[in-house]
């Protein structure tokens, strides 16, 4: 399922990035440019799926410029999570602007050993040292304190993590089934 998600996103990258930008395409003209191209198989598997027609027709339909930025962002997210992944890390890493940390990778295995919901930060009293309150769960020291705010930013950014805030006003790190199917696919 995920590896046909893959495809279909591939080849409408594909279709799109010989089009004009300001061009905008029917289903139709992808559906036909999949036969020429010898994609059989996903043309009729996207013919027999009415939600993948429709998600297909309404990207297309807001124009290939769109439809370039949304799926430049999947790429470089897949690649991200791929950076980690045995077997293609070397290829992903190829591709992707920046990787996930050995901090956040910690941070996240952390929190699918302890069964952790959130946490909160807490700043060090007697230096730079920054420190998450895992619920549940033991304090976790950041060992690379002038990253973790960039660390933090990626996790959401992945979904990997949700933030929100607690009733004064701090922020809360949730963790998501997102980040923990990818913690147990790297053990």
């Amino acid at each position: 399922m995920i590896a046909e998600f893959a495809t279909i996103v591939g080849l409408l990258s594909a279709f799109s990035s010989g089009r004009k930008t300001a061009e905008q395409t029917a289903i139709s003209d992808f559906l036909s440019w999949l036969s020429e191209h010898n994609h059989e198989e996903i043309r009729a598997s996207i013919e027999n799926n009415q939600v993948t027609t429709v998600s297909i027709k309404a990207l297309l339909n807001k124009g290939l410029d769109d439809v370039h930025q949304k799926l430049d962002d999947i790429s470089t997210r897949i690649a991200i999570l791929a950076s980690r992944s045995d077997g293609v890390e070397e290829l992903a890493l190829a591709y992707a602007k920046e990787s996930i940390s050995e901090q956040s990778l910690e941070i996240l295995a952390l929190m699918e050993e302890y069964q952790t919901e959130f946490f909160l930060l807490l700043s060090g009293f007697s230096g730079p040292e920054q420190a998450l309150i895992l619920s549940p769960g033991p304090n976790y020291t950041c060992k690379e304190t002038r990253f973790l705010k960039d660390d933090l930013a990626l996790m959401v950014g992945l979904g990997l993590l949700v933030l929100d805030y607690n009733s004064n006003g701090n922020p809360m790190y949730f963790y998501t089934r997102a980040a923990s199917k990818l913690v147990r696919s790297m053990s």
